[in-house]
């Protein structure tokens, strides 16, 4: 009888000790702590993520700050500071927000975007929910695997069934799998909650899918065929008379002439443009897309200066457009480099505006990017949302300030301009590869850190290199002759050659990846012979 007595004791204790952890909680979780909000504030949750930026539920509405809104749901929204106004470039036109309509709000000078007008004009899956205020949005479906709830079950803060409840989860939900696991995932819901249910709650359902909202899909204009483009440096006047001369017999079918550039702050456009140039140009055969460079102004104007302003991109927009009518030429094509990280989204904004008015009148737009890992901030796959083309200056690999000797173009440096482009998201369809007819010559003194250079045109670049006794050789991985020579006084002469077979290296590189076209700086510095080749490979 003792024995059976201890054993039941034991039992019991046992038991006791075994029940807390097979019983099931159901407490529930406190969801302002889960969204981390308080009184006037709601969540924000975006691909699952509940970020660290609130919302201001003011008026029935939700309200984000313009940072967060476009680092997070839609980056084409523009805050327009000069005006105090909320720019949106779609489609169907150019929406303003102002402070008071509804859509806008102006706290302590910062603007806010409500949750309406940022659902209404983004392609984005958006709710709002309630009992905790919360925006839940999703801007990515690539590769989101999602699971079928199989059975009525409970979404809890962590593994186990003594962990809080955060939601109840229905026969047939679909949820999206954030983690697996053998008896418990981590998954999200489509109301903002991410937790932890039994694995045998859960089948494969696929991926997620999302179908772009009408409205938000730009319309292009393009060339038929590939483009080989020739820039045209023109600068006291059109450049009509040599546009013949500098084309005859080269297979370019754009021109490009540099016709304009901003003159002051208030956007006052200096214009070459000349009807007579376009109409030899068609007479040709040729499109004439005006080529706006702020590379030569030389009065310390920058982008920046004149960007700022709604009213003033506005102003450029209409010179230009006026320009093109007046000329008859076929697009435009900017070649603006003083943008720096912080204009960026007014220099996207002013490509959209252009774009917006351009097309109206069925001129196709080209925007010309670098080609450097240092100006990703310029956000080329937003351009390519709404210009026609993009051109890759694949150039400059080592400019005129360089702090060492080098290539002007080497065959690695393309390939990772177009590479990078690509990766970005770039369709290869949008892409004109920018090539050089010229190079530089570089010399450099005994002890002197920085060398000087000299720009050579095709032409000139053996003459250079035999005056210095340079004798080259082919270099494979560069895609390049190179060479160079030292003084007995100990200055060096080097020289990386664009010639022929140079050119018909990048030109295999435009075919490997089927881009779009090719682009050339600037007619009148090539060899003759480049033709021939630049023509074999865009046929």
């Amino acid at each position: 009888m003792l024995i059976l007595f201890a054993a039941a004791a034991l039992l019991t204790v046992g038991l006791v000790k075994l029940y807390p952890q097979m019983q099931e909680s159901s407490a529930t979780a406190d969801l302002n702590s889960y969204f981390g909000v308080s009184d006037g504030e709601a969540a924000l949750v975006v691909n699952n993520e509940i970020l660290d930026a609130r919302g201001v539920v003011k008026d029935d509405d939700i309200y984000v700050d313009y940072d967060t809104v476009t680092k997070y749901f839609n980056d084409m929204f523009c805050w327009d500071k000069d005006s105090q106004q909320m720019l949106l470039t779609l489609p169907k036109g150019t929406e303003i927000y102002k402070d008071g309509d509804g859509s806008l709000l102006l706290i302590d000078g910062k603007p806010y975007l409500s949750a309406s007008c940022i659902k209404e004009d983004s392609d984005i899956d958006m709710e709002v929910y309630d009992s905790p205020e919360r925006i839940v949005a999703r801007t990515v479906w690539d590769n989101v695997p999602t699971e079928t709830v199989t059975q009525d079950t409970k979404l809890r803060t962590a593994e186990g069934k003594r962990s809080e409840i955060l939601t109840s989860l229905s026969r047939g939900d679909t949820v999206i799998l954030t983690q697996n696991a053998d008896k418990w995932c981590c998954v999200s819901t489509s109301d903002g909650f991410t937790g932890y249910v039994e694995k045998e709650s859960l089948e494969s359902g696929g991926e997620l899918t999302h179908t772009s909202a009408p409205g938000f899909s730009y319309s292009k204009i393009t060339m038929k065929g590939k483009v080989i483009l020739g820039w045209q440096y023109a600068e006291s006047d059109s450049g009509a008379s040599q546009l013949t001369q500098l084309t005859n017999g080269t297979g370019v079918n754009v021109v490009s002439p540099t016709w304009f550039r901003v003159t002051d702050r208030k956007g006052t456009v200096a214009s070459i443009a000349d009807s007579n140039y376009t109409a030899l140009a068609h007479q040709a055969g040729i499109s004439v897309w005006g080529c706006y460079q702020d590379v030569n102004d030389g009065d310390g104007i920058s982008a920046g200066d004149y960007l700022s302003s709604y009213s003033t991109r506005q102003h450029i927009i209409t010179q230009l457009m006026d320009a093109a009518e007046s000329s008859g030429m076929d697009g435009i094509n900017l070649d603006i480099e003083t943008i720096t990280e912080e204009t960026t989204p007014l220099y996207l904004q002013f490509i959209r505006e252009l774009c917006e008015a351009a097309h109206k009148k069925n001129l196709i737009v080209s925007v010309d990017n670098y080609a450097s890992v240092y100006t990703k901030y310029l956000n080329r796959a937003e351009q390519a949302k709404t210009a026609d083309y993009l051109v890759i200056m694949g150039y400059d690999e080592h400019t005129a300030g360089s702090t060492e000797a080098g290539s002007v173009s080497s065959l690695p440096f393309v390939e990772e301009a177009i590479t990078d482009l690509i990766g970005e998201g770039v369709d290869p369809s949008q892409i004109i590869e920018g090539i050089p007819f010229y190079s530089r010559g570089w010399t450099q003194a005994a002890g002197e850190e920085v060398p000087s250079s000299e720009t050579l045109a095709m032409g000139d670049q053996q003459s250079w290199a035999d005056m210095y006794g340079i004798h080259t050789d082919w270099d494979a991985k560069l895609g390049q002759y190179t060479g160079s020579s030292s003084t007995e006084d100990g200055v060096t002469h080097s020289i990386w050659i664009e010639d022929d077979r140079s050119i018909e290296e990048k030109m295999k590189l435009i075919r490997q990846y089927d881009l779009a076209g090719v682009a050339t700086w600037r007619l009148g510095l090539e060899d003759s012979g480049v033709w021939s080749i630049i023509r074999k490979y865009m046929e």
